[in-house]
């Protein structure tokens, strides 16, 4: 039996996406990963990703090192890599906030992990991957302005 890695990422959107560009990177990526034997879950929200990776050692490294060259990413890192004996996500999903069109809700692969707060496969639980992802679903995720931070350093 191969073996399988799980890996978890999180990285900065180069730009704001709409809800029509996250929909296309779905369908873009569900086609990839399924042709790699990847599976997983991708979320974003405020400016950011985070995703779990699953599969074969070799198909997820690829998968992250193509993440890492894609320039509508920056600032991505590796957060945990464990080796897993089954798969827990099947297939690949992906959720991003409470998108403006409801047909959306609808798309395959849409998951309502972050905006119904819907739970994730039992054989995550207790993970890395489990901690992660539900610390990134409970955060406020947008960069703080550097003049910001200055302020709040002086402020008595």
């Amino acid at each position: 039996m191969t073996a399988l890695e799980s890996l978890v990422y999180m990285s900065v959107a180069v730009d704001d996406l709409t809800d029509d560009q996250l929909v296309a990177m779905l369908r873009e990526a569900r086609l990839r990963n399924e042709a790699l034997g990847v599976s997983g879950l991708l979320l974003a929200k405020g400016g950011r990703f985070m995703q779990v990776l699953e599969g074969p050692a070799w198909s997820v490294e690829d998968r992250f090192a193509a993440i890492e060259r894609d320039p509508r990413h920056q600032d991505v890192k590796s957060l945990s890599r464990e080796r897993i004996e089954t798969r827990r996500f099947d297939g690949w999903a992906m959720a991003f906030g409470n998108p403006s069109d409801p047909e959306v809700r609808d798309e395959p692969g849409f998951s309502t992990f972050l905006s119904e707060r819907s739970g994730l496969p039992a054989g995550v639980a207790g993970s890395p991957a489990d901690w992660l992802l539900r610390w990134f679903r409970g955060r406020e995720l947008r960069d703080v302005q550097e003049a910001r931070i200055t302020l709040a350093r002086h402020a008595a």
